[in-house]
């Protein structure tokens, strides 16, 4: 395996149906930052490497959903 690893995920965390933020996170092995949080332009970065992107206006529009992994 690799120690220096990190994913992240796309928007707000879903492990619970609402944060308690005046205690330690209830999943705190499981739960990732968004690349959001992590100051990730994931739109910038998704365009860089390839991927399709855009905003999503509607319910009826096509929605992408990405993550990211880093290895050292």
């Amino acid at each position: 395996g690799y120690y220096k690893a990190l994913s992240m995920t796309s928007g707000p965390c879903r492990l619970c149906k609402e944060c308690d933020l005046n205690s330690l996170c209830k999943h705190g092995m499981e739960a990732r930052p968004s690349m959001e949080a992590c100051g990730v332009d994931v739109y910038k970065t998704a365009r860089d490497n390839g991927f399709p992107i855009r905003v999503v206006r509607t319910s009826e529009d096509e929605q992408n959903i990405f993550g990211l992994i880093l290895v050292d």
